[in-house]
């Protein structure tokens, strides 16, 4: 979860934080947020920490190794789940062969991945939505950059186009996991084309920002701050209408397989594969998806609805307002995001295919579906909190009906400190209870994927192992900025929320 290199709708370095500067001695307030029109301004400071180079994922050899270990230990698990049962074997010449063939790109792998690149390219570009402002760019003098989100818009088409051609019999659902090597592969190679493009594009038209020297690092971290084709933000598009809505496909391919498979065994068997509604003038399919891919069904369309829905947030996020658009990003959200979250669907169904399925008992599966659907709200929830507290601190917060809204996404009276810098740091709803809840939530969301399939493969628990991983550097590094930021207030912020993660533990 989670783009980026985690899930695309984590937040920036802190909670609240937007960079307009009004100097005040207040400290703390209960007020409530009216929708403010002062125009953003920005300081020396705020350019100098934005040109600051500082090297992590361990500098050059380390990004350099993530770069050349990733799309390997893609393949690797790629092969153990479709040759080994999602055991973790070691690697002989003959595995990788087999592995190889199993992923060989092909002409119709490549058609299926860049069409959908094209389309989502093509409706982020010409489908209607709203128009937000982005956080002030420092190296663009403060200006506030326009971002169409028409997320929703574009959702609801893909949904409409997908059930077309599945039940038309053009294209129909379960060819993506028919194709998944090869489609893993063409998203890996295409990764890597526009990683380098971008770069070199960055040097040939100068555009780079924030440039170690390195090329390496430079080519991991990104050297375009704000890449974009027309109106099309290109970190965005690829943040949001790639790496999520490419999850949410294989897992649909995946529950729909599994259904024909079990379809064909209802009809060999003589079973009824329909239920008669009113009299039997309607004759409903019965749904033959086992519970654990229902549930990961579940979990990945919870998901990317929320980025959609929500999408009007991401443009103050610190991965658009901050990170460049490098191989941390593109190959990220091109690939990673889409062929490695999806470990669990994929285990699911091929035990299925080895009839051998996954089961669990009804109170397993309820009280699992339970902790997704909490920790769900509680990541919803507290990201709607804090974004839109930073878009009414902003005069940016654009009311939406998107579905859906849940109770307590918006604080009508939030506390907050007011920081000597000028932003306010949130103290209010969740932010209250933990510094980093919605990462908690993220977190827990991402283990109960894993815990789905059962204990029989690490494989399903790389997601949330890797995830883990992340985040705490990440919450490192916003430990460090923000101390270097804030000074004397992030301290006071620290003991009024004197948790992490976890309340009353971490």
């Amino acid at each position: 979860m989670g783009p980026n290199i985690i899930a695309g709708v984590t937040a920036p370095d802190s909670n609240g934080i937007g960079l307009r500067q009004r100097a005040t001695s207040q400290k703390k307030s209960s007020a409530p947020t009216p929708v403010q029109r002062l125009a953003p301004k920005h300081s020396q400071s705020d350019e100098d920490l934005d040109s600051k180079v500082m090297y992590e994922f361990g500098g050059p050899w380390g990004v350099t190794a993530l770069m050349l270990l990733m799309p390997l230990l893609m393949f690797y698990f790629l092969g153990c789940l479709e040759f080994h049962g999602g055991k973790l074997v070691v690697p002989s010449p003959a595995f990788w062969e087999q592995t190889w063939e199993f992923c060989r790109p092909n002409r119709h792998a490549a058609v299926l991945y860049m069409g959908f690149n094209v389309v989502q390219a093509f409706t982020a570009m010409t489908l209607p939505g709203v128009v937000v402002k982005g956080l002030p760019v420092p190296s663009l003098q403060g200006k506030q950059l326009d971002y169409l989100c028409n997320g929703v818009a574009t959702w609801y088409f893909d949904i409409v186009i997908l059930c077309v051609l599945h039940y038309t019999g053009i294209l129909r659902l379960t060819e993506i996991m028919d194709n998944i090597g090869p489609i893993m592969t063409v998203a890996i190679l295409w990764g890597i084309f526009v990683t380098v493009a971008i770069y070199v594009w960055g040097i040939v038209t100068k555009t780079t920002h924030r440039m170690s020297g390195n090329t390496f690092y430079d080519l991991f971290m990104g050297a375009i701050l704000n890449p974009r084709i027309g109106n099309l933000d290109l970190k965005i598009w690829s943040e949001i209408r790639i790496p999520w809505k490419l999850l949410f496909l294989i897992t649909a391919s995946a529950a729909m397989k599994e259904h024909d498979i079990y379809t064909e065994q209802a009809i060999e068997e003589g079973l009824d594969t329909t239920y008669s509604l009113l009299g039997g003038l309607l004759e409903v399919p019965i749904c033959r998806t086992s519970a654990p891919l229902l549930f990961m069904f579940l979990a990945h369309i919870l998901y990317v609805n929320a980025c959609m829905k929500g999408e009007e947030c991401i443009p103050t996020t610190w991965d658009i307002f901050y990170e460049k658009w490098g191989y941390m990003l593109i190959f990220w959200n091109f690939a990673g995001v889409p062929f490695s979250y999806c470990y669990s669907s994929i285990y699911i169904l091929n035990r299925s295919l080895q009839g051998n399925p996954v089961t669990h008992s009804n109170a397993y599966n309820t009280v699992l579906f339970c902790v997704l659907v909490a920790a769900y709200y509680v990541w919803d929830t507290a990201n709607s909190q804090k974004n839109r507290f930073r878009m009414k601190e902003r005069g940016t917060y654009v009311e939406r009906n998107t579905f859906p809204q849940l109770p307590w996404g918006t604080l009508k009276k939030p506390t907050y400190i007011q920081t000597k810098h000028g932003n306010k740091l949130l103290t209010g709803g969740w932010w209250g209870v933990a510094r980093k809840i919605h990462y908690t939530a993220d977190l827990t969301m991402a283990m109960s994927w894993g815990l789905m399939t059962g204990f029989d493969s690490f494989i399903p628990y790389f997601y949330v192992c890797f995830f883990t991983a992340v985040l705490v550097h990440r919450v490192g590094r916003d430990m460090v900025h923000c101390k270097e930021k804030y000074g004397d207030d992030w301290d006071e912020y620290c003991r009024t929320v004197p948790y992490i993660f976890i309340p009353l533990i971490f």
